[in-house]
């Protein structure tokens, strides 16, 4: 396991595939005991899927985490991932164009979803309904090869498997998905969904933050894609 960056307030790690949160954390407990760090306060800022692999941030004090919260909570926490998925997704719900700037922007108001218990997908809900979470993934197509696409996801926040739902609500689930559909050119392979980038505020020094790691380049189907030259690392 691979550390980014450790101090008395965030431990930055990179998770591998199929790691789950706990076999995480406490291979992050070992790392501050032997860096004589107190590791008594201890909690993730944002959920990643145990299939999936990438950077994650912990808090080491409560201080830290609320700061870290107040972050996302003002949209001011970059969190992207890098997926290929099969097939090429369609325009999201959630983007809007707006014509004063020209683009396609984040819709403000988000989406509202729920985990289907029966199931164990989940899936759009009114606003209103009781247990809605309110999401704000977008995502953008960087490059199609074949019956393959490299996809840039914004956001993630919420649940585990967040990204995973919004992709295949695109008609474009995740490369060896096989919750939501994705697994049907491959079986048996590492989920294609990796978390390249962080930007964040240290919650005490105020220094901005930035962390970037590749995915597995050399493996497919990622070789298949120009991702260095798209992560510009």
């Amino acid at each position: 396991m691979n550390f980014l960056h450790i101090d008395n307030q965030i431990v930055v790690a990179f998770k591998p595939h199929n790691m789950t949160t706990n076999e995480l954390k406490q291979e992050v407990k070992a790392k501050l005991e032997s860096d004589n760090l107190k590791s008594s306060y201890l909690e993730q800022i944002y959920p990643i899927c145990k299939e999936a692999s990438g950077i994650v941030v912990f808090a080491v004090s409560s201080k830290a985490k609320k700061r870290l919260d107040e972050q996302i909570e003002n949209q001011d926490f970059l969190l992207k991932y890098f997926a290929v998925c099969v097939g090429s997704p369609k325009m999201q719900d959630n983007m809007i164009y707006d014509e004063k700037l020209g683009e396609i922007v984040k819709n403000p108001e988000g989406q509202f979803v729920k985990r289907n218990q029966k199931t164990g997908k989940l899936e759009f809900i009114p606003s209103l309904t009781t247990g809605a979470v309110n999401i704000f993934d977008t995502y953008r197509n960087l490059e199609t090869v074949g019956k393959i696409s490299l996809v840039q996801i914004e956001g993630g926040f919420g649940f585990e498997d967040e990204t995973r739902f919004i992709l295949a609500d695109g008609e474009a689930p995740v490369f060896g998905d096989k919750l939501y559909g994705g697994d049907i050119l491959a079986k048996n392979t590492n989920l294609a969904l990796c978390v390249v980038e962080t930007k964040f505020v240290h919650p005490t020094t105020n220094k901005k933050l930035s962390f970037r790691v590749f995915p597995e380049t050399g493996k497919k189907p990622w070789s298949y894609f120009g991702v260095e030259k798209l992560l510009k690392i």
